[in-house]
C-alpha cells in the first residue's frame, strides 16, 4: 500500500530529506559548530522551563534593550529528534539586529505524540507571552517560526484559539513556516512513521492543510528551491489553502537551497533571504 502514485521508495524519497540530502551530516555538523560560536559570543539563558515535560525548555538570546522584538523558533527533527542547542545560530544575527531569540525544546515522539507536542507548544508560547518581559521583550511584538516539523508546529498555532487561552486572539504578530509538512497523509507510508504511529485519523487531526484557515495574521512560507518536489508542492499547496479565505502568503523559494541549508539562507545575515525575514517580522 502506497499514497498519491508513488511506490514506498518513491515516498521514502519524498519525504526523507537523509534520501536526498546525501550530505546531511555535513550540515547538522555546521549547524553544531554554528551554535557552539553563538553561544560563546551572544549573552544567553539556558534551559527556562516552560512546562511539566522533560524537555519542555528553551533557550533565551534576549535583546540588549527592553521592548525589543522577539522570535520563537521551533526547531525540526520530524517530531522525533533533534534540540535546540545545535540551532542556536538561528539566534545570532537576528539578536544582533536587536531582537530577543527564543530556540525552544518539546518532547519527542515516540515518548509522546504528535498531537501532544502541540500542546507542548502552546505551553511555551502561554509561557513566553506572559513572562517576555522578563526576557527585554515586547508582548505585541512576538513572531514564530519553524523549520520542517517546526513548520507543522507554527502552522498549527497559527490557528489555536489563543483568545480562551491568553485572552487575546493574536498573541503573535507574524508566522514562518520553513520546509513545512502541512499534510500528514503521506508520511504514515514511510520509515518515519514507526515512530510516530500515526493513522489516518492522527494524520488528519494533525494537518494544517485539514485544519482551519489562518485569520488576520501576517505569515510567509519559506522552501528551498532544491528539496524534494513533494517538500515543494506542500509548501505551494498551504500558501493555496491558506489565501481561500484572503489571507495572502507568499512562498519564498530559496535558490539553491535544500531542506538543511535553506537555515542558512534565510537566519543568517549573510543568507539571501534573511534581509527580507527581518523586515517581514519588524513590519
Amino acid at each position: 500500500m502506497s499514497w498519491g502514485g508513488f511506490t514506498l521508495a518513491e515516498l521514502e524519497w519524498q519525504y526523507n530529506p537523509r534520501e536526498t540530502v546525501p550530505e546531511y551530516m555535513t550540515c547538522f555538523d555546521r549547524f553544531v559548530r554554528l551554535s557552539d560560536d553563538t553561544r560563546a559570543s551572544v549573552h544567553h539563558m539556558t534551559d527556562i522551563r516552560y512546562g511539566g515535560g522533560p524537555q519542555e525548555t528553551m533557550d533565551v538570546y534576549p535583546a540588549a534593550e527592553p521592548d525589543a522584538p522577539v522570535h520563537v523558533f521551533f526547531h525540526g527533527g520530524y517530531w522525533r529528534s533533534q534540540d535546540k542547542k545545535d540551532y542556536a545560530f538561528v539566534a545570532r544575527d537576528l539578536n544582533a539586529a536587536g531582537f530577543t531569540v527564543i530556540c525552544a525544546n518539546y518532547d519527542l515522539c515516540p515518548d509522546v505524540t504528535v498531537a501532544e507536542i502541540t500542546l507542548q507548544a502552546i505551553r511555551c508560547m502561554t509561557f513566553i507571552y506572559q513572562n517576555i518581559g522578563d526576557f527585554n521583550g515586547d508582548r505585541d511584538r512576538i513572531s514564530i517560526s519553524g523549520h520542517s516539523a517546526g513548520g507543522q508546529i507554527v502552522a498549527r498555532l497559527a490557528v489555536h484559539h489563543w483568545e480562551d487561552t491568553l485572552n487575546d486572539a493574536y498573541p503573535f504578530c507574524a508566522v514562518v513556516p520553513v520546509s513545512g509538512v502541512f499534510d500528514l497523509e503521506p508520511i504514515r507510508f514511510t520509515s518515519i512513521n514507526s515512530d510516530l504511529q500515526l493513522n489516518a485519523a492522527t494524520a488528519a487531526d494533525n494537518s494544517p492543510m485539514l485544519d482551519a484557515v489562518p485569520h488576520d495574521i501576517k505569515m510567509m512560507v519559506v522552501v528551498g528551491s532544491n528539496e524534494s518536489p513533494e517538500f515543494v508542492r506542500q509548501s505551494d499547496a498551504y500558501a493555496a489553502y491558506c489565501s481561500r479565505e484572503g489571507l495572502h502568503v507568499p512562498v519564498y523559494k530559496a535558490w539553491g537551497a535544500n531542506h538543511f541549508t535553506v537555515l542558512e539562507e534565510l537566519y543568517l545575515g549573510t543568507g539571501s533571504l534573511f534581509g527580507h525575514f527581518k523586515r517581514f517580522l519588524q513590519r
